[in-house]
């Protein structure tokens, strides 16, 4: 068996080749992993992800996640939706704890720290009726 080591950035991952299989390494570009963490993070706070950035510093064995998203809310007028409406924090809490663990299983590496800017609120639109 052959141990195939690769540079530490965030896209790198070393890999064991077995018996009748090239060793290698895989490179992954830095633009797919932050469009592919824009992505889930929007997804799982809610909003879209052209509102949503994100940096990655890497280190060794793990990285962090920065993310700047607005944050869903519910329309203030809607007296029902903001008291049956999750606490921002908490809902924020929940979003960054379920982040690190998605990425961590896309980027088959440890995230160490996601941190959580919210940078705005995005209400529901109202449904015109024709």
């Amino acid at each position: 068996m052959t141990t195939v080591t690769a540079s530490p950035g965030v896209g790198s991952r070393s890999a064991v080749a077995g018996p009748g299989l090239p060793a290698g390494r895989v490179n992954i570009a830095d633009r797919v992993l932050q469009k592919t963490a824009e992505r889930a993070a929007a997804d799982i706070i809610g909003v879209d992800a052209k509102g949503v950035h994100v940096e990655i510093v890497a280190a060794r064995n793990t990285a962090a996640v920065r993310v700047t998203s607005p944050f869903p809310v519910p329309r203030l007028d809607d007296t029902e939706a903001v008291r049956a409406a999750t606490p921002v924090l908490e809902a924020a809490a929940a979003a960054q704890s379920e982040l690190r663990t998605r990425l961590t299983r896309l980027f088959g590496r440890e995230i160490s720290r996601v941190d959580l800017t919210i940078s705005g609120a995005t209400a529901p639109q109202r449904k015109r009726v024709l």
